[in-house]
């Protein structure tokens, strides 16, 4: 009789539990292709948590706290010396010049460009500078055909300008002149001479110009 029992209890157990399974792979029937995509979805999620824990990358959502650096302290920190204001550079001595007076020799080569005339440059020139000059094969003739050749290109000397002047503690003086030059084409152009003076003899040492 307990048999019997027992046996009716667990074939009515094993009934209930045929048909919940038989419902339940039903089911699993009817909704494969959700469950296939929920499914595929997880591994893709449990995939992405893994190589990401391997790469020990955290991800915050929302915008992150800011980090504040560290301040670095020092017990041995010493005071900052204030610069002291630069000591201002005393004012030059001016040098003096004479704007009053020009050399003869200077005045006689600056007249000389203007005429043209070959001759009163050339007196106004020392023997060493002529000597130097007559080397290079600069001589007297060769001013004169340089005038000539300005004359025929159309180019005229139409004037000077006497800048000034400043004595050397050797014996010299330093004149300053400014020569005006008009080219064929009515441009004016100005042209600086500068002159190196023998102060005994008065006359000229050197000449620079561009």
């Amino acid at each position: 009789m307990v048999f019997k029992v027992i046996r009716r209890i667990l074939g009515s157990f094993f009934q209930k539990l045929g048909r919940t399974a038989l419902t339940f792979f039903r089911w699993l029937n009817r909704h494969e292709a959700g469950l296939g995509i929920i499914t595929v979805a997880a591994l893709v999620v449990v995939g992405l948590w893994l190589v990401l824990s391997v790469l020990n990358i955290n991800i915050v959502f929302g915008t992150p706290q800011a980090v504040s650096a560290p301040v670095a302290t020092s017990t041995n920190a010493q005071p900052v010396a204030t610069p002291l204001p630069p000591t201002p550079l005393p004012a030059p001595t001016p040098v003096p010049v004479d704007r009053t007076s020009a050399p003869a020799a200077t005045e006689a080569f600056m007249t000389g460009e203007v005429n043209g005339n070959a001759d009163q440059i050339w007196e106004a020139l020392s023997a060493n500078l002529r000597t130097e000059l007559a080397g290079k094969n600069q001589d007297k003739t060769y001013y004169q055909r340089l005038f000539d050749s300005l004359k025929k290109a159309g180019v005229s000397y139409t004037g000077y300008q006497y800048i000034g002047g400043v004595n050397n503690d050797n014996g010299t003086s330093l004149q300053f002149y400014v020569l005006t030059m008009i080219d064929k084409d009515k441009k004016t152009t100005r042209v600086p001479y500068n002159f190196v003076v023998d102060s005994k003899d008065g006359h000229i040492l050197s000449i620079t110009s561009i």
